[in-house]
């Protein structure tokens, strides 16, 4: 198997991908899994405020939730927070999300090969789901342009699970930064220091809660994408 690594967003090197991972680990993509763990019946990522409440009038049973800055965007149901991503909260709605990275990163890959939303919250999840492949595509969506150390760190720690893998130089560089531990790495990272100076510290330890869910994007009837699970 081999893999490519985009440690945050630019040109792939081919057209196409067996399958194409996207990271926004603090927070779009825990939240993507974790919605469909609760049992969203879809979640629609949404590159951008207007376009998420364009959505909101298209899709039938769905909440707003989101996130410019870290903080909840007015007059949205949810923020970007794990924990508000409940069975009570999301159970059989459809969710639309607009983040400041994680979204536009789905946008901007979709047309490279079916694409899955990872988190550490569901790496293990996304290895059984894409251990058969031949070529992966995996994409850290990094933090305002700029590398985001808790993205390349779960690329890395996917990537430690398989035993022989083909790395381009993005890659190698994730596997060594995930020796690390988990939660000090989290931590450290700049979007880390940053929730817990505005008092979101339990969204970091929330993103290493472990679920089963394989969000995989699909079309809908009006051919708008939507992460669903893979069963």
């Amino acid at each position: 198997m081999r893999s490519e690594v985009l440690l945050l967003p630019s040109k792939p090197r081919l057209d196409s991908y067996d399958l194409v991972i996207i990271i926004d680990t603090l927070r779009a993509t825990t939240v993507i899994s974790r919605a469909i763990h609760e049992g969203a019946m879809a979640v629609y990522p949404a590159i951008s405020i207007p376009r998420a409440r364009i959505l909101k009038k298209i899709v039938p049973n769905a909440i707003l939730a989101g996130e410019r800055k870290a903080f909840k965007i007015k007059g949205f149901d949810l923020g970007n927070s794990p924990s508000e991503f409940t069975k009570e909260s999301v159970g059989g709605k459809n969710v639309i999300i607009t983040t400041t990275n994680g979204t536009k990163a789905v946008e901007r890959y979709k047309g490279y090969g079916p694409v899955v939303a990872m988190a550490l919250s569901n790496l293990r999840a996304i290895y059984d789901y894409s251990k058969n492949l031949n070529n992966l595509l995996i994409v850290c969506a990094g933090s305002h342009g700029e590398v985001s150390l808790e993205d390349t760190y779960t690329a890395g720690r996917f990537l430690n699970l398989f035993d022989m893998v083909g790395l381009n130089d993005g890659g190698i560089l994730a596997r060594e930064i995930a020796m690390g531990d988990s939660i000090k790495v989290l931590k450290t990272s700049r979007h880390g220091r940053y929730l817990s100076e505005i008092g979101m510290y339990l969204d970091i330890e929330e993103s290493l809660v472990e679920n089963d869910a394989v969000p995989i994007l699909k079309t809908d009837v009006n051919n708008i994408n939507f992460f669903g699970g893979a069963r």
